[in-house]
């Protein structure tokens, strides 16, 4: 099987079951592995790391919102069950299915950008929000932290980033192949220690990590990082 984007053959440690998600039709492909081994125990539900400010009179330091964990259902519902947990920082309860069924998420195909933002937006947009796609924060730490900052510790809203899964600290020596596409949420972060806190819904590997906010940069796919929520 050839990665969509590099041409490069890509191996997992299990069969592979390709997810596409383009943020933007320029992007690379989300893949998911194919079938997991044993699924470990769900961490149990963060809670917040500081009370909440005021909004609009600064950015806390640190943050980490409230957030239920989910693992993705199957090998290629990587994307829908981000935007699931990403939704649910919002007072949006939808299944991982759901998401699926209209994001028009397959086995075969996975799921496409084009597909899946329309969604999320559809059900952000009562709110008073939208997710758009940036592509600055591909290798800047900076542009990341004030991103992923902003969104949690101004908006206390979780977004969903696109990163290279291979490349991802718990999964090195795990995941064999290139640029093998994944989708991950961010719920936390520490200005201070340089940190981001996300939630992997890969089943083997997957679950709560805190990861410097130069390693995650340094992973994020290009054409298309993160659904970045701002208000409408």
């Amino acid at each position: 099987m050839k990665n969509r984007r590099t041409g490069t053959g890509v191996a997992l440690t299990a069969a592979v079951t390709v997810a596409v998600l383009g943020f933007t039709t320029a992007s690379p492909a989300y893949a998911s592995p194919g079938t997991p081994t044993p699924t470990p125990s769900p961490s149990p539900s963060p809670s917040s790391s500081v009370a909440a400010t005021p909004k609009g009179l600064f950015t806390p330091l640190k943050y980490q919102l409230n957030l239920k964990g989910q693992r993705q259902e199957t090998n290629y519902f990587c994307v829908p069950a981000s935007s699931s947990m990403s939704l649910s920082t919002f007072g949006v309860n939808v299944s991982q299915s759901t998401l699926a069924k209209k994001m028009k998420t397959t086995a075969a195909a996975g799921t496409k950008g084009v597909n899946a933002l329309p969604v999320v937006n559809a059900y952000l947009k009562s709110r008073g929000y939208k997710v758009t796609s940036p592509t600055d924060a591909d290798g800047n730490a900076v542009v990341l932290m004030n991103r992923v900052s902003g969104n949690i510790g101004d908006l206390r809203r979780a977004p969903v980033l696109a990163v290279w899964m291979e490349q991802l600290p718990w999964n090195k020596g795990k995941i064999k192949g290139a640029r093998v596409g994944h989708a991950i949420i961010a719920y936390g972060y520490d200005k201070t220690a340089g940190t981001i806190t996300v939630y992997d819904p890969w089943k083997p590997t997957g679950g709560t990590h805190t990861i410097k906010t130069s390693v995650l940069a340094g992973i994020l796919q290009p054409g298309g990082n993160m659904y970045y929520i701002s208000k409408l």
